[in-house]
């Protein structure tokens, strides 16, 4: 699948930063590594490419020095990524305040301060394997937005699309007595 084929969905948060990240086709994550405190200091995936494990850049803040740090691991190649949900807070600049991975196999967070007054958005890919890598924005101490890109389906999986619906009997005919 070609790169121009990738629907870009998001980025949530606050977009006018002067970092923007992409990681589109990097679909096969193997580990998300997150920093956060009051926000997402910062984030960072390690994903499969042809027979290697790869490391991306550290989006946000350089530093690892937080409160909390953890580590996403996936049971790749089966499990994948399958929705995101972030909530954005307002303080002196719009930060990423949480984000909650969920998978094939259940859910990873949330990470960050979770706070019910703060704006949510989800992203939901389905269950077909179709995501297709991350994007986003940071400053120099925390990641400040974050969206996905969604590989629509190539093929028709016609098992899917049998429809349940039963045909229509045909009226049958008949003549009154007379």
């Amino acid at each position: 699948m070609d790169d121009s084929s990738f629907i870009k969905i998001g980025p949530a948060g606050y977009y006018s930063c002067r970092n923007v990240w992409d990681e589109k086709g990097k679909n096969k994550i193997v580990q998300i590594f997150v920093s956060h405190e009051e926000n997402i200091s910062s984030i960072q995936f390690q994903y499969a490419e042809n027979g290697t494990l790869l490391l991306s850049g550290r989006h946000g803040s350089p530093s690892t020095r937080t409160a909390k740090f953890d580590v996403v691991k996936l049971n790749y190649p089966s499990e994948y990524i399958t929705w995101i949900s972030c909530r954005t807070g307002y303080s002196y600049y719009d930060r990423l305040c949480s984000i909650t991975f969920g998978t094939n196999h259940g859910q990873y967070g949330p990470f960050g301060r979770f706070d019910s007054t703060d704006k949510e958005s989800t992203f939901r890919l389905g269950e077909n394997c179709q995501f297709g890598g991350f994007h986003g924005t940071s400053d120099g101490n925390a990641v400040t937005s974050i969206g996905v890109y969604l590989k629509p389906n190539t093929t028709l999986n016609h098992s899917h699309h049998k429809s349940t619906a039963k045909p229509k009997k045909e009226a049958e005919s008949f003549q009154l007595p007379s």
